[in-house]
């Protein structure tokens, strides 16, 4: 019986302690609802919100102006007009001997293919004069090689079977066949047209 006693005091300490947290889980639900009425109703007021986005916004430029002042004195401690020496090239690293030698420009020097000493020119007429001789060497030059290609032409023609007559403008004139058969045509004129 004691038993039975002991076992039924249990239970009803059990039911009391069930009842006592019920109780207290209804009470922290009202709570919860009131604040959540509370919350709803700050995040509901337009001019609140406005006022908790204003404030954030501010302390986030804040935030922001300290970290760049930070960098900018942080920069401005350091010295800016200090330079590192760089590596420059030495010839004498690369292990090739890159001087001229003196024995082919001697050689060349007495050829007179050296160094041209020429510079700056020191007057006008230095310069008129340098300029009409290279006017009058480009000239020779050009008429030397028409020759020499006119000369070429001719003699190739001649390979070919023809007999070429060019004109002092290097103009083919007249065209011969060196081999006559009856019946063809023998000379062309500078038109392209046939001369029987």
């Amino acid at each position: 019986m004691a038993q039975e006693k002991s076992q039924n005091d249990n239970n009803k300490l059990l039911a009391l302690l069930l009842f006592l947290g019920a109780g207290l889980l209804v009470l922290l639900s009202l709570g919860t609802e009131s604040d959540k009425k509370a919350t709803s109703a700050a995040v509901k007021n337009p001019a609140m919100e406005k006022s908790v986005n204003r404030h954030l916004m501010l302390t986030n430029e804040q935030i922001e102006f300290q970290r760049r002042r930070m960098e900018i004195e942080n920069s401005a401690a350091s010295d800016f007009n200090r330079t590192k020496p760089q590596a420059t090239y030495n010839p004498d690293d690369s292990g090739l001997d890159l001087s001229n030698d003196s024995k082919s420009a001697e050689t060349a020097s007495l050829l007179g293919r050296g160094e041209r000493g020429e510079g700056v020119p020191l007057n006008p007429h230095d310069v008129i004069q340098r300029e009409l001789f290279n006017a009058e060497q480009d000239a020779a030059y050009t008429e030397a090689y028409k020759k020499e290609y006119a000369r070429q032409f001719v003699e190739n023609a001649a390979k070919g079977g023809y007999n070429v007559i060019l004109d002092d403008q290097y103009r083919v004139r007249k065209v011969t066949p060196l081999n006559r058969k009856p019946g063809t045509v023998d000379i062309f004129n500078a038109d392209g047209g046939a001369v029987q």
